[in-house]
């Protein structure tokens, strides 16, 4: 997805629907996020698109703010398209307002964020309204890219991974140096689509699964290491969450008694020698299929695959490599992110959809 405008936004005015503010942490995945939880986005800049939906944005772990009743305009036109869109947007006479300002992308030399709030300001303050910059009653945030400009009401108090830093795996009651960050959890709930029932076919220590059950998704996880069942049962008593934990293989899971499974989500073991022998093909083949074996014919899988610190072998194979063996098992790859984790590792971030057999 490219964005829509040409550096210049003069003519954009009121918009429909709301702006959403990405972090700034993966503009590729911020996009996609967003376009699965609200079905329709238009890019804008990296780090802002516009949605026609705010639905289940309030969980996106790569969301930091959503503007209701839009603008897009620019600094030369400031003054009229502000004008405009506080007579179409009337806000509370009553309460007390102020602008927050912040800046993303090209700084331009001459254009100062406090000088933009304050010409927003006097507008305001003609209209009638009392500004309050400690403790306003209401806000309007003001988002400035080169010299363009966006702004809107925002709705949320605090970006939504505000929070989820409680449950990173150090905290958890059983911890292995591997466990998964509630923000990629998150982020692979969201892109499979958040429809239940969820599998994690190898859970390892449970974040999946504490991230999917708080969300209120019927979810199992499996694996094959008693111990890590146990630790698993132990964190999800821990969080609060409620979820049904199998000790078992994940290239055998129709012997399970699971079925009709609509979103998966997994993080396979990326230690030293993991998925770096000559079965890793073989092996990785096998537990798609069986994952193939007990999912409805629309589920998504959502798998976080160890690559090279250049993501360049995945698994320890090519990538074309890769993507045969999810085509082979039924398994329709689309789309895929490389994240950098550290000097000696990567992940890649696959989705895919089930192919009827």
């Amino acid at each position: 997805m490219e964005p829509v405008n040409s550096g210049d936004l003069s003519a954009f005015l009121m918009e429909k629907g709301h702006l959403v503010l990405g972090s700034g942490w993966h503009p590729s995945l911020f996009h996609a996020e967003v376009d699965s939880l609200t079905g329709v986005v238009k890019i804008l800049t990296p780090r802002i698109v516009q949605t026609n939906s705010d639905s289940g944005l309030d969980d996106a772990a790569t969301v930091d703010q959503i503007l209701a009743q839009p603008c897009i305009g620019s600094v030369a036109t400031l003054s009229d398209s502000f004008s405009d869109w506080l007579s179409s947007n009337p806000l509370n006479g009553d309460e007390s307002i102020a602008i927050r300002w912040s800046r993303h992308g090209e700084r331009k030399p001459g254009i100062k964020g406090i000088e933009l709030a304050k010409e927003m300001g006097g507008i305001l303050t003609d209209a009638g309204y009392k500004i309050e910059l400690e403790t306003p009653g209401q806000l309007i945030e003001l988002l400035i890219d080169g010299e363009e400009l966006y702004w809107g009401t925002p709705l949320l108090k605090e970006p939504p991974r505000k929070g989820w830093k409680d449950r990173v795996a150090t905290q958890r009651p059983f911890f292995k140096p591997v466990s998964l960050d509630p923000r990629h959890a998150r982020l692979m709930l969201n892109l499979a689509g958040k429809k239940g029932p969820l599998l994690d076919p190898m859970c390892g220590t449970g974040g999946i699964l504490i991230e999917s059950a708080a969300s209120g998704i019927e979810s199992t996880g499996v694996d094959l290491d008693p111990e890590m069942v146990a630790g698993t049962q132990q964190n999800l008593e821990w969080s609060g969450a409620k979820a049904r934990v199998i000790c078992g293989d994940a290239t055998r899971l129709s012997e399970l008694d699971i079925s009709g499974i609509k979103m998966v989500c997994f993080d396979p073991p990326y230690g030293r020698n993991a998925w770096r022998s000559d079965s890793t093909p073989e092996l990785f083949s096998s537990v798609l299929d069986s994952l193939h074996s007990v999912c409805s014919g629309d589920a998504v899988v959502c798998c976080m695959l160890p690559t090279t610190p250049d993501g360049t072998l995945v698994m320890g194979m090519e990538w074309h490599d890769v993507e045969q063996l999810f085509s082979s098992a039924g398994w329709n790859m689309d789309g895929d992110w490389f994240i950098p984790v550290h000097a000696s590792l990567g992940r890649r971030l696959v989705r895919a959809v089930r192919l009827h057999s």
